[in-house]
């Protein structure tokens, strides 16, 4: 595995010639609940890129992983860190520049917080925009929605809820809290603004006004077995999509300035 954090400059010039993708994975800083560490989506970012890299070999470049992400509505929360939707686009605009430098015109963002998805589409397409660069996002959540589905209860899921805790025993053992893992919240009532019939409106709700705790779902219901079933089809399907992605052709245009 390439890995840019522990090459010399003289290594990257070695490997830049069987590089075909760089893969750039983010997360964020914020709460999950009073049995998740704050890196949660960082590392489960980080561990799910080290994954994809290894099966790529010297067909990928991992870079480095950016811990911050938006994180606003988390803010209620003590520790919570967050970037302005502004910030993280020019910092990834700014990173897919760098590799385009070097000649790396194809970049796959592996992303473990679903905050950064919109962020990551914008700059996506201004990098496409003025580089004629690919920068594709893949967040495992969405990747793997149907597994994950088949685990959780019917309480709904999505943050340090069964299906995010049984990743984590897997990819991140060591940000679990096994004696602080909570039962469901009592989650306050939002049908004036997110419930049906309004179900296509889009309203930025906080986490502490779906959550006293911060935690969704019922994470009792975690366990590693379930975890590493959603990791695998998250693999999986970002391997094939890895592949897809090296092997589509750039038809770059003229850029806008």
């Amino acid at each position: 595995m390439l890995e840019l954090t522990s090459m010399t400059w003289p290594d990257v010039r070695a490997a830049l010639p069987s590089v075909k993708l760089a893969i750039v994975p983010i997360g964020s800083t914020e709460q999950h609940g009073p049995h998740l560490s704050l890196e949660t989506d960082a590392a489960v970012a980080r561990g799910l890129a080290r994954r994809l890299a290894t099966e790529l070999g010297d067909q990928a470049l991992l870079c480095p992983l950016m811990p911050y992400g938006l994180s606003e509505h988390h803010l209620a929360f003590p520790g919570s860190l967050t970037l302005r939707p502004a910030t993280l686009i020019a910092l990834l605009k700014d990173i897919a520049e760098s590799l385009v430098h070097w000649g790396i015109p194809r970049i796959l963002v592996v992303n473990g917080h679903g905050g950064n998805t919109d962020a990551v589409r914008l700059a996506s397409r201004e990098v496409r925009r003025d580089t004629g660069a690919l920068m594709a996002h893949m967040m495992w959540s969405d990747v793997a929605r149907d597994e994950a589905s088949k685990h959780v209860g019917d309480l709904g899921w999505g943050h340090a809820c069964e299906a995010e805790t049984s990743v984590v025993m897997v990819v991140n053992p060591g940000g679990l809290r096994a004696d602080q893992v909570p039962g469901p919240a009592p989650a306050p009532e939002l049908q004036p603004l997110a419930g049906p019939p309004f179900t296509g409106v889009d309203v930025p709700i906080r986490l502490d006004e779906w959550s006293p705790n911060g935690a969704l779902g019922d994470p009792r219901l975690a366990n590693p077995a379930t975890g590493e079933k959603i990791v695998e089809v998250a693999l999986s399907r970002a391997l094939d999509f890895a592949h897809r992605l090296i092997g589509y052709p750039l038809n770059p245009v003229a850029p806008l300035r």
